[in-house]
């Protein structure tokens, strides 16, 4: 189903309710349909922006407000977020739940600081259980896993 647009000077919690309704059930993860529809209302809201100046600062805090949320996604908390991305829990977006999408580099990053060793000297299996642990989930574990071994070849 095609994502509802706003109606003129429809306010945000208005359009914001309808167009939830409207695409919920498309979605698996909650708040899910929320961040498509606050990022829908964003862009429209955006898209009337007349001074070029203002306008670019906006798109500067639409982009890392949304950073790594698949706003396309229909499957589980696996694909809600961009490639490189990697799902850790939620987070709060004005005041709803929507998926944290964080960069996998980053995350491998504060493995290696937290581990206190190179990532190349990392068994694939304690990485696999401590990931699993970290993140509650062993299909984030594997994406994480695997970009450490991709980058660092352990």
């Amino acid at each position: 189903m095609p994502i509802p647009k706003p109606n003129g000077a429809e306010a945000e919690d208005v359009y914001i309710s309808r167009c939830i309704s409207e695409i919920a059930s498309e979605y698996d993860v909650e708040g899910q349909a929320y961040a498509v529809c606050k990022s829908t209302y964003d862009k429209d809201k955006m898209s009337k922006i007349k001074d070029t100046s203002a306008k670019v600062m906006a798109r500067v805090a639409y982009e890392t407000k949304f950073r790594g949320i698949n706003l396309l996604a229909e499957g589980g908390l696996e694909d809600a977020c961009w490639e490189g991305y990697i799902a850790i829990g939620t987070k709060d977006m004005d005041g709803r739940e929507v998926p944290n999408c964080v960069p996998i580099k980053e995350e491998a990053s504060k493995v290696m600081e937290e581990k206190g060793i190179h990532l190349a000297d990392y068994p694939w299996d304690e990485c696999i259980a401590d990931m699993t642990e970290r993140y509650e989930s062993e299909e984030a574990a594997k994406r994480v896993c695997g970009y450490i071994k991709s980058e660092y070849g352990s």
